[in-house]
């Protein structure tokens, strides 16, 4: 299984380690870097390659965001 997924929806996801959002569009690339212990909750993933409308809202490559599994979809 890849560890690269897409985001299924454009929406502002929390932006891991501070109090920000980062804007990432339908399509967007992004990389699981590791899964909630619990078993629920965000997954913690690395953006890939971001668009010209997210980076305009200061998303930049390698940005850490936690993302819900409901918003991912498999890459192809």
């Amino acid at each position: 299984m890849s560890d690269l997924r897409i985001i299924k929806e454009k929406r502002f996801y929390d932006q891991h380690g501070n109090k920000k959002f980062a804007l990432l569009e339908e399509g967007q690339t992004v990389k699981i870097e590791s899964h909630p212990r619990s078993g629920s909750g965000p997954l913690l993933c690395r953006v890939v390659n971001p668009s010209e409308a997210s980076k305009d809202f200061g998303v930049r490559d390698g940005m850490l965001v936690e993302v819900h599994w409901d918003f991912l979809g498999l890459e192809l």
